[in-house]
């Protein structure tokens, strides 16, 4: 009988495994938010707090076939990619706006809050963002790039005054038009 079954063999070939929290998220603001964004804010794993690689299916078309059904392959459909922010502000001060600020300015750019106009230039409210796994020692394991995002619900902040030793959070959703996976790369 083989040796399958004893704990040292498992040892033996288990090399670790992957992390769940070694992950790093950068973001590039859009360009209508350019001339009130710092070129250096972004958002990579000291902010983001909490996410998952992104899901895609494929749909069957199903076809019926004398009593059977035919599953035939589809369409691939991206769903939103939902992730969870810690907030602080921009220079790390009162007088820079919060995370969550500059997603309502994002979205406002989409959508104007007061004058429920939209905007018309797609490039001036989409952009990439990139989400890498990576191994214990900082070598990417996947990288995700997620093309022309752009926020769908900016999540609301919780404040209460009986939550002592916490920071601030908020969840943000994004929609994409497709994403690529480039392995180790």
């Amino acid at each position: 009988m083989a040796d399958n079954n004893k704990l040292e063999t498992f040892i033996n070939v288990f090399k670790g495994g992957n992390r769940t929290h070694l992950y790093d998220v950068t973001m590039n603001w859009p360009s209508a938010l350019a001339n009130e964004t710092s070129d250096d804010l972004t958002l990579n794993r000291f902010f983001v707090r909490a996410v998952s690689l992104p899901p895609s299916q494929i749909n069957p078309i199903r076809i019926p076939y004398r009593g059977r059904i035919l599953k035939w392959p589809g369409d691939r459909v991206y769903y939103p990619w939902t992730f969870r922010v810690l907030d602080q502000n921009e220079g790390g001060d009162a007088s820079h706006k919060s995370i969550w600020n500059k997603f309502q300015d994002w979205s406002n750019v989409i959508n104007s809050h007061s004058d429920n106009i939209s905007s018309d230039n797609w490039n001036s409210f989409t952009t990439d963002w990139v989400i890498k796994q990576v191994d214990h020692h900082g070598t990417i394991m996947k990288k995700i790039t997620l093309h022309d995002c752009w926020p769908t619900v900016i999540g609301p902040i919780s404040m209460d005054s009986n939550a002592i030793d916490t920071i601030v959070e908020f969840t943000v959703t994004v929609e994409y038009q497709w994403f690529t996976i480039n392995d180790g790369a």
